[in-house]
């Protein structure tokens, strides 16, 4: 049976099982230096097997127990293992710890606000239905067109790259193939200095343009390299967690916010240089980040708070012993990054535990 095949695919990931008083229901624990986690699963064939009372109250009970036996925080997590998608989200109210996984189409249904990865737990799961249950094996794909998330859309590239940002690191890269290689050299040099950030030019010209156009512009291979190795690494994390919508305005915002911040910086200083590439906009998705990571409590997908404050620091700290780094830009992407987060993100409220 499938619900089964699940139990022993859980039974093998480093989750220690706890017997249960109760039909339907496996429990799932793994202990951790931050904090207990536990995973509830639930079987839910025909979507009716609880209500949304008794899974909540299913929920409190588990989590009162396990708190009493351990001084960590507990952080939980649910699955309903159903073949009807549509009663299964009545039961959890698509809540941010929970997911889904659709028997009738053999697939792992995750919703935008949903924590995407609870303890790493996501890729091998989809991987496991994907090895043992074929979804073109079924013949239902065509039946539920308008579903979030099809299994078939979640084992292809989209699980790795989000779209939004895959999109502004092709653009940084499609820039700066135009104006490096494909430009004689004298003309890229024309198109690098009507697009940098200058305060003279914004302020004195009216080239507003400028505070946009210097994000997508880069001086070197290595430049470019750096800067959208990080955006690959956190802002495709960053999209998962607030939206494609919000993730795009906060990064444009962030830029421009960025330079703003350097144009006053470098006007108060009467330092006439000029600013080119995407490091403000990309503190400003680390400064979002540490905003989101906090919210949910120290940990999302695979980055933590420990990890974002050592990047931070060796980040700002090459800027603060190199030549040629704006670092006015850093810091005001970073801090308007954070705030940005602040306005746009959205956790979903969660019925409190305890």
């Amino acid at each position: 049976m499938f619900i089964d095949d699940i139990r022993s695919f859980f039974a093998e990931s480093n989750l220690k099982p706890i017997a249960v008083n109760a039909d339907r229901i496996s429990l799932y624990y793994q202990d951790r230096e931050e904090g207990c986690y536990a995973l509830i699963v639930f079987d839910c064939p025909e979507g009716a097997e609880f209500t949304a009372s008794q899974y909540q109250n299913i929920k409190r009970q588990i989590y009162d127990s396990l708190a009493q036996g351990s001084p960590k925080r507990v952080y939980m997590h649910t699955i309903l293992v159903t073949g009807d998608v549509s009663r299964a989200c009545q039961i959890t109210g698509k809540e941010a710890e929970s997911w889904i996984i659709d028997t009738g189409n053999y697939r792992l249904i995750i919703y935008e606000n949903q924590n995407y990865n609870f303890i790493g737990i996501r890729r091998g799961l989809e991987d496991f239905i994907l090895r043992e249950y074929s979804p073109f094996e079924t013949g239902k794909e065509e039946e539920m067109p308008h579903e979030p998330l099809r299994y078939k859309e979640k084992s292809n590239l989209s699980r790795y790259f989000s779209p939004v940002n895959t999109a502004i690191v092709l653009s940084n890269i499609l820039v700066f193939l135009i104006v490096n290689n494909l430009l004689p050299e004298s003309t890229g040099d024309i198109y690098v200095n009507k697009g940098a950030l200058s305060w003279r030019d914004i302020l004195e010209n009216g080239e507003y343009y400028r505070l946009i156009t210097y994000m997508f512009l880069h001086s070197g291979l290595s430049h470019l390299t750096n800067n959208m190795i990080v955006l690959l690494f956190i802002g495709d994390n960053l999209e998962r967690a607030m939206g494609k919508w919000r993730y795009l305005t906060a990064y444009l915002a962030s830029g421009i916010l960025a330079g703003a911040v350097s144009i006053f910086y470098n006007m108060i200083k009467f330092n006439n240089i000029i600013s080119i590439g995407a490091s403000g906009a990309i503190f400003g998705v680390v400064g979002g980040m540490a905003y989101v990571v906090a919210v949910n409590r120290g940990r999302l997908e695979n980055i933590s708070t420990r990890q974002l404050v050592w990047f931070v620091i060796f980040s700002l700290y090459g800027g603060l012993t190199s030549q040629g780094v704006d670092n006015a830009a850093h810091i005001g992407g970073l801090l308007s990054g954070f705030l940005l987060a602040a306005l746009l993100y959205r956790k979903q409220k969660k019925n409190h535990i305890g």
